[in-house]
């Protein structure tokens, strides 16, 4: 291996984070190029759901970490606000060419690894969800940053506590007619994670889960759901029409025990999935990769170009973790076969 080999990582999430550690533990410098004003990703703007002090194993803490450890990192430089302009195969290397302000730079790379990350789904594309028209429905996401800046869910519309609320899963998985027929992995456990801590700091507020089936992903899994099930009314059921009700209250109607209901709940909540990301085009037109059957780019496994985390699927931050460090190794073998 060369004593100064360089690989540009693009994209500054978990995986991004977890790619520059593992090379720079190695000795291998990195470029890490980032969109967005802060590295950390979509993970990174999720709060902590431990409850009573006790960890419920949802992974912020990690991406907290792995953030404040490539900062101090020496071997690592962060290049923010940094889109990709070209990036193109150059004999046996890369060069990449960036747009950081009003300037452009460039560089060259003895690998690349594409570490973007996904795009969450857009309810928009579901007209009779009724997201963007109906108050107080929201996504996960927006759910999740009430609960890190304001402690608790709120109505949008008028700032107060929901008496009751309901989780939508599947919103934008599942569902072969927009062209995702896969499971997003992630929305059971994070919308689970986000009920029990509500429950926990505020007991009195009623709970409804509206849902397909319960994707168990994770060890902790089983725990989390038997804590639950006495505590959440489940509807094995996925609403079929959204209507704004009396109250501001977001209204739907369901079939429930072979009963058609007409529900309604102070604060809806829209368990959205992972897609692919925007820049999926770019790279596989640059870098002639393909994609799989899920619209997620396929790594080509050799050539020096590797994709790690949820560039590749949906995955949880631990997975994604997991299978950034097994893809660090497949640089370094790469890197050692050069020589």
């Amino acid at each position: 291996m060369k004593n100064r080999e360089r690989i540009l990582i693009v994209g500054g999430g978990i995986a991004g984070l977890t790619a520059a550690l593992e090379l720079a533990r190695q000795g291998l410098p990195s470029l890490l190029v980032e969109q967005r004003e802060q590295v950390g990703g979509w993970a990174g703007t999720y709060t902590c759901k431990a409850v009573d002090g006790r960890c419920q194993k949802c992974g912020v803490c990690l991406v907290t970490d792995a953030v404040k450890e490539v900062q101090e990192t020496r071997e690592i430089e962060i290049s923010l606000q940094t889109s990709v302009l070209d990036l193109r195969r150059d004999g046996g290397a890369f060069l990449g060419r960036f747009k950081k302000g009003e300037g452009e730079t460039s560089g060259r790379f003895s690998a690349v690894m594409l570490c973007h990350g996904f795009e969450p789904f857009d309810p928009r594309q579901k007209s009779n969800l009724g997201y963007g028209r109906i108050s107080n429905l929201v996504t996960g996401q927006e759910l999740e940053e009430m609960l890190k800046e304001k402690g608790g869910p709120v109505r949008p519309s008028d700032g107060k506590s929901p008496r009751d609320l309901a989780f939508v899963q599947c919103v934008g998985s599942r569902n072969p007619s927009l062209g995702r027929g896969y499971c997003s992995q992630v929305c059971c456990g994070y919308a689970l994670r986000m009920a029990k801590q509500i429950k926990a700091n505020h007991p009195a507020t009623r709970i409804t889960f509206f849902y397909m089936d319960i994707q168990t992903f994770g060890r902790d899994f089983p725990r989390l759901f038997f804590e639950l099930r006495d505590d959440i009314y489940w509807i094995r059921e996925i609403p079929g029409d959204f209507y704004q009700a009396e109250g501001e209250r977001v209204g739907v109607t369901v079939e429930d025990e072979g009963e058609i209901e007409d529900l309604a709940f102070d604060l809806m909540v829209l368990s959205v999935g992972m897609g692919p990301s925007d820049n999926e085009r770019a790279f596989e037109e640059w870098l002639d990769l393909r994609r799989g059957q899920e619209g997620f780019l396929v790594s080509p496994g050799e050539g020096g170009i590797f994709l790690a985390g949820s560039a590749s699927g949906p995955m949880t931050i631990p997975h994604t973790i997991a299978h950034t460090k097994a893809t660090v190794s497949q640089v370094t073998d790469y890197l050692e076969e050069r020589v």
